[in-house]
């Protein structure tokens, strides 16, 4: 009966603590505090965000965070050009920012740009390389690029 107790109690202990983990990758982390901080913060570095809606019961959403954000080379990338923040669509402040970009599949990655509002929206997995690929296609278009390397660019005038 004891043991029974123990391993019941060692289990439920072990289950509590990895739903609270949170996804770090190797290269960057996600932004943690709220909504209205991470945009302040995004307006005062300059940088565009990416919103990754999620669900912590979404396979999909959960092989993104597996194998496209723990990637060494992509996470040293969006720590460079963007602030990533994770909505998770199960709490109240997620649901609101669901409903304020009308999404509707998950995973959903959204890029946003604090000064001019949505610039990309990327549906479902996407691997490492690709997604890299295809944030730097939005970059080049929309010229944003992180402020030490814009003092390096030539900008005709």
């Amino acid at each position: 009966m004891n043991k029974l107790v123990a391993f019941l109690l060692v289990t439920i202990t072990f289950i509590g603590l990895s739903s609270f983990s949170k996804i770090k990758s190797e290269g960057f982390d996600f932004y943690e505090g709220t909504y209205d901080n991470m945009l302040r913060e995004a307006k005062k570095h300059k940088k565009p965000i990416i919103l990754d809606f999620w669900a912590s019961w979404c396979a999909p959403c959960q092989k993104l965070d597996k194998e496209t954000f723990s990637d060494r080379q992509l996470g040293n990338y969006l720590s460079q050009n963007f602030i990533v923040y994770k909505v998770d669509i199960d709490t109240f402040d997620g649901m609101q920012i669901v409903d304020r970009f009308a999404i509707d599949v998950f995973p959903t990655m959204i890029v946003f740009d604090p000064k001019t509002g949505q610039i990309g929206k990327f549906k479902g997995f996407y691997p490492p390389g690709y997604l890299q690929k295809e944030l730097e296609k939005i970059q080049s278009k929309h010229n944003l690029y992180p402020v030490s390397m814009q003092d390096g660019l030539a900008v005709n005038r």
